[in-house]
């Protein structure tokens, strides 16, 4: 194996906290020193991220030799043939991703090829203020329309007791490759829509796209602050932690983390499943893979790297450690350590979303051009640039431009 120091990347989230330790205790065992770089993100911060992950699949001599990649820039890389396939080193070590969904395997598979090892699968969920909903005789929203009549009741309800800036909903509302379009997403499954069949053709715009358009639109303009607009999941925290929100809907890794360490949100929440459509439940899934650059001179210790940071007894370590809900390995998630640590109601709708999760960010390997067509014109639906059609319409054909030029 070449010498020198094996470099890796991730983002810098509650969920991987404990990676610094995993790191220090990975270099004593096997004595392969290693550096992590990683970066916040959030509303004009997630595009360096992706950058930063392309950038090291594209340059010859890339920055990083691991990396925990957005899984659809990953297919995008797997086209052009700039990702490691690891499928002859899961051979040779008797490795198999028997321990994931069917749906994190697909986020990983490239043809024939696994371009990377899952470690977190998170997808959307409910947090609703329990205390709120209890004292104002409310139910749990099953559905998109009662979220809307959820939500408003305790919108007026609450400002009746002199909280004038209450709102009853929010979710990502923020244009780009990562806040709407990963919102939306739940709303167009839950209507039996999609963006792309799977052969990787775009889908024309049905009346389940519009209807989810419509719902999704008069709900954030009805029951959710002025700013919805300018939401991701950094400002939902922010505002569910300071009482300005009844409901937010994001993914489980932020909701373990608040119910841990933000007594003023944990004490008062509940947890349950995204609402149905007429085609039911859709938790839209996010599922970043760790995956060696095909350009990198460290294969064999990123390789190395990558099995210990994906291996069972780690990810359980990382989800006590780090309240790492989300986990990719069923072994952790469905064991008595996860039992006795997580909180009964986010552990079990986490484990629920685990059989219907749904990809719709347009996963593809267009790459993340495609997530930033749909987002930006999703929040332009949203804050009235655009009209709903005319939004529809424009993903129709960013898609189906990107569609053609990836065939070239």
């Amino acid at each position: 194996m070449p010498g020198g120091i094996l470099k890796l990347y991730q983002e810098h989230w509650f969920p991987f906290a404990n990676l610094p330790a995993a790191l220090a205790e990975f270099t004593r065992s096997t004595s392969i020193k290693t550096e992590l770089v990683w970066d916040q993100v959030g509303i004009g911060t997630i595009e360096r991220m992706f950058d930063q992950m392309i950038g090291s699949f594209t340059k010859p001599n890339p920055v990083y030799d691991l990396i925990c990649t957005d899984e659809i820039i990953l297919q995008e890389m797997a086209r052009k043939g700039l990702v490691e396939d690891l499928s002859a080193r899961m051979v040779r070590d008797a490795l198999t991703l028997d321990n994931v969904s069917d749906a994190t395997r697909h986020a990983v598979t490239y043809g024939s090829a696994i371009v990377g090892l899952p470690c977190v699968n998170v997808s959307s969920m409910v947090m609703y203020r329990a205390d709120l909903l209890e004292k104002y005789c409310l139910p749990v929203p099953s559905d998109w329309a009662e979220l809307k009549e959820v939500a408003a009741s305790l919108q007026n309800a609450a400002r009746r007791d002199g909280r004038a800036e209450f709102y009853g909903f929010e979710t990502r509302g923020a244009a780009g490759g990562g806040h709407s379009v990963f919102t939306f997403g739940s709303f167009i499954g839950s209507f039996g829509a999609r963006w792309l069949t799977p052969d990787g053709e775009v889908e024309a715009i049905s009346d389940g796209h519009r209807q989810a358009m419509a719902i999704y639109v008069d709900l954030l303009r009805t029951v959710a602050p002025p700013d919805q607009g300018d939401i991701s999941f950094v400002e939902m925290r922010r505002d569910m932690a300071s009482g300005r929100v009844g409901m937010i809907m994001d993914v489980g890794m932020e909701y373990a983390h608040a119910i841990k360490n933000v007594p003023e949100v944990g004490d008062k929440v509940g947890i349950a499943l995204v609402p149905a459509g007429p085609a039911g439940r859709a938790p839209n899934l996010y599922a970043p893979p760790w995956a060696i650059p095909a350009n990198s001179d460290m294969k064999e210790e990123a390789w190395e790297l990558c099995k210990y940071l994906t291996s069972d007894r780690q990810l359980l370590e990382d989800g006590l450690m780090a309240n790492a809900i989300e986990t990719a390995s069923l072994p952790a998630l469905y064991s008595p350590e996860f039992d006795r640590h997580f909180r009964e109601d986010i552990l079990a709708v986490t484990r629920a979303c685990r059989a219907i999760q749904k990809q719709e960010r347009p996963f593809s390997a267009m790459g993340v051009d495609a997530c930033t067509v749909v987002g930006d014109a999703v929040n332009a639906a949203l804050v009235g640039k655009l009209s709903e059609e005319d939004a529809l319409q424009s993903i129709y054909a960013g898609l189906a431009t990107l569609r053609r030029r990836n065939r070239r």
